[in-house]
């Protein structure tokens, strides 16, 4: 159970990292969270299609190019979490990579939950332009 749960996040990362995020709801149930932190540029707690619209919204707002995992870790039959490094560019065109770890939760080979937890999220403030 913890490969396949590891293999779906592995995958989760794959479309990610190709930017064709409409891919993710294969991998994701109809009604899964999403949540970031009050501090992030797109701070809240989404579910469903509105989780959709908030990840896509993420990613525009920071310039996300892209994602390289470091390690994918699992324990149990529900928790992974994914140590990733997130790659963009900021608002004046500067590329940027931050640290980012991700705890998934998965019941019947979906996604259900996703929180993000960045690195710095006052330099991630900054690279979106917020003040």
């Amino acid at each position: 159970m913890t490969e396949h749960n590891r293999e779906i996040v592995r995958r989760m990362y794959a479309v990610a990292d190709s930017g064709d995020l409409d891919q993710l709801s294969e991998l994701v149930s109809d009604d899964y969270t999403l949540t970031q932190a009050p501090g992030h540029p797109v701070p809240g707690h989404w579910q469903g299609q509105a989780a959709d619209d908030a990840g896509a919204l993420v990613f525009r707002t920071l310039n996300v190019t892209g994602v390289t995992v470091q390690e994918i870790v699992a324990d149990g039959p529900h928790r992974v979490i994914g140590l990733v490094q997130a790659h963009g560019t900021d608002t004046d065109g500067q590329p940027w990579t931050m640290p980012v770890a991700e705890c998934f939760w998965i019941e019947n080979g979906k996604v259900t939950d996703i929180r993000p937890f960045y690195w710095d999220l006052v330099e991630l403030r900054r690279i979106a332009g917020a003040h």
